[in-house]
């Protein structure tokens, strides 16, 4: 089962013995605005920063060593309904794609200071490669879109959007 409705459905899943793979859109949508900044590009959704995907851990903490065992890995989503170009995507993608890959590779608890330090490596690699990630400082001019009001929300409405949709799930 692949869980995108927040984690409560994980939870549920893997103490029923389900095999899950955990992507809850709160946490791990890509295509979602990184920042309260206005001049992200289309914001849709909660923000979800670099901060917020290095510290994603795919294990729900309240589930038992043996239910955690069903919890076979994560996804990151990038939908590209709002993305308009593979620079767009660039953009939405990097460098939160590999701050996702060190939180789902690594034990829990990692340090996001050492993670941007080594992380500043990396970013002179995806400039070689034309690769237009979003700068730590927000967005260039060019990768804005002032004429796009977007679908903002605050995590708190997300959240409870979330419970909403999942509320008729039972153990």
């Amino acid at each position: 089962m692949v869980s995108w409705r927040g984690t409560y459905p994980t939870v549920v899943a893997t103490r029923a013995g389900h095999d899950v793979v955990t992507c809850p859109s709160t946490e791990t949508y890509l295509d979602f605005r990184q920042s309260e900044h206005p001049d992200e590009p289309v914001p849709i959704g909660n923000v979800i920063s670099l901060r917020d995907i290095y510290g994603f851990e795919p294990t729900p903490p309240e589930l038992t060593e043996t239910e955690a065992r069903h919890v076979l890995g994560a996804q990151a989503n990038l939908w590209t309904e709002h993305i308009d170009s593979p620079r767009a995507l660039d953009y939405m993608a990097f460098p939160r794609l590999s701050a996702f890959a060190e939180a789902v590779w690594s034990p829990p608890g990692g340090d996001f200071d050492d993670f941007r330090a080594r992380l500043h490596h990396h970013e002179q690699r995806l400039t070689a490669m034309g690769v237009e990630y979003r700068k730590e400082n927000g967005p260039e001019p060019w990768q804005t879109r002032p004429d796009v009001r977007g679908w903002p929300k605050s995590r708190a409405d997300a959240e409870a959007e979330v419970a909403a949709w999942t509320s008729n799930i039972r153990p």
